[in-house]
Parts: structure tokens; sequence; C-alpha cells
């Protein structure tokens, strides 16, 4: 009877129509196998939710609708889940925005947008994410990946050469393409960077610093794997250079550059704030 009352509340039954969408949006993501894009997404979600508990826990929710936009929102719902009927027709980067615009209008009205404005913004980085995959694969990344990792081997004491994206040691050689040359992770990098603006209160120097070392995080993580790719090569070590050329292998690194990262972060930012506090 209990679980029957919390169901009448309004706030219980959009909590549960949030989680249906969120298992619809994730379900799909599976079936895509887009492993990149699900740590992305994960990481949006996790960042909306956070900012709405923390309005929960001010007792801040704004639930205060009416007919018209409630129509509206619940059109827009509708219209994203007749998307996911199949993963071919669901938008990854659209749907969410589109369910985020219809929760807020079914549960605060138009003026919602500015109360939930935050919120709104971080399911807008899913917009974003291929303009930043499609600007990094304008200013050939697969180049820069290839210089970069050619320096480092160098640096480690081998003797690598390259020509063009391939890098060439005496016993093997690796070449760059576009799948291998850190797109995905500099871009998991940069919405990190700015989901972390939300989280954590930084000055705008902070931001840009933060802007800048997120990225460049990625992209040299990504240079250390492409060298011990070309070292694996080198030494005919066939199986080690298929599992760290797939999707693990991929993630892991991934994850590497999100800790690293995340490190910085806690000392410089996060840490400093929570002395304070407790000051």
């Amino acid at each position: 009877m209990e679980i029957l009352e919390k169901l009448r509340k309004p706030s219980y039954l959009l909590l549960g129509i949030a989680g249906a969408i969120t298992a619809v949006h994730f379900t799909l993501l599976e079936q895509e196998g887009d492993q990149n894009l699900i740590s992305v997404s994960l990481l949006i979600w996790l960042t909306a939710a956070s900012l709405l508990w923390d309005k929960h826990q001010e007792n801040n929710l704004k639930l205060e609708s009416n007919l018209p936009s409630t129509v509206l929102g619940i059109i827009l719902i509708i219209i994203a889940l007749l998307r996911s009927i199949s993963t071919s027709g669901y938008h990854f980067f659209l749907c969410p925005v589109i369910f985020a615009i219809g929760l807020v209008l079914v549960t605060a009205g138009f003026k919602g947008f500015r109360f939930y404005k935050n919120e709104l913004v971080v399911f807008c980085l899913f917009l974003l994410y291929p303009v930043i995959i499609r600007f990094l694969g304008m200013i050939n990344m697969e180049k820069w990946t290839a210089i970069f990792s050619t320096f480092m081997l160098y640096i480690l004491g081998f003797q690598p050469y390259r020509e063009g994206v391939s890098i060439i040691l005496p016993t093997g050689r690796v070449e760059v393409l576009a799948t291998c040359a850190g797109i995905d992770i500099v871009t998991l990098m940069v919405i990190c960077s700015i989901l972390l603006f939300f989280i954590v209160p930084l000055k705008t120097n902070q931001k840009i610093l933060c802007l800048i070392l997120a990225p460049i995080t990625g992209f040299l993580v990504n240079c250390v794997r492409i060298g011990l790719l070309t070292f694996f090569v080198s030494q005919s070590a066939h199986d080690a250079f298929e599992y760290w050329h797939g999707e693990d292998g991929s993630l892991a690194f991934a994850m590497i550059s999100v800790i690293l990262f995340g490190i910085f972060c806690w000392f410089s930012y996060i840490r400093p704030l929570t002395l304070e506090s407790q000051d």
C-alpha cells in the first residue's frame, strides 16, 4: 500500500518515467555496441541525476505544469519512444535531448526551461558529441597521433621513423587510421571537462585550463597506446596487439585518461574546496 501511495505522487511518477527512458536509452546503446558513446552517455545521465538530486535535497524541485505544456511534453516523449522501437530509428544524440525537454515540460511547464537550465545544457552535450567528432576528423588527428607516438618511442630508446601515418620499427610497422587516432578518447575528455563545471564551482581560468588539459591528456594517453601497439607488432605479440587494439583495450586507455584527469581535478580543485568547507 505504501508503494501505491508513493506512485500516486507526481514526483515518483516522473521518476519512474525518467528511469524507463534511461533504460530504453542504454538498452539501445548496448545493442549499438559503441563503448565510448556508452561511457559519455553514462557520465551525462549521472551528472543530470546529481543536479536533480541536489535540488531534491534542498526541497527545490519544481512541479508546476499546465495542460498545454504537459500535452506538448507527452507528445515529445512519445515521438522519441516511437523512434526507439528500432535501433536504426533511434537518434542517440537527438532523442535524449527530446526526452529531457519533454520531461521538463511535463514537470514544470515552459517556466521549467529556466529552472532546469543546467540539466538541459547537460543533455545538450549529446548534440555537441558528433560536432567534436567531426571537428577532430577535419584536423588530421591520424598524422598528429603518428608524430607524437613516434617521438615517444624515440625518447624511450627505440629507433622509429615515420612515413605519413605509418610508424615503423626495424621489425614491424603500424598504420594509424582514423579509428586509432584517439578521436573518441579526446571527445570523451572534452565532455568530461565540461561536465565538471556543473559539479564543481570553478573560476573562468580554471575552466579554460580544464578544457585544454582534458583533451591533451586523452590525446597523449592514446599516443602511448599507439606506441605500445607498435612495440607489440615489432615483437610479433599478435594476441597482445589484438587485445589492446580492440574495444576493450581502447576503453581501458579511455578510463586511464579519465582517472588521470580526475586525479588532477581532485588535488587541484575538489580537495581544497573540501578542506575549506571543513574549516
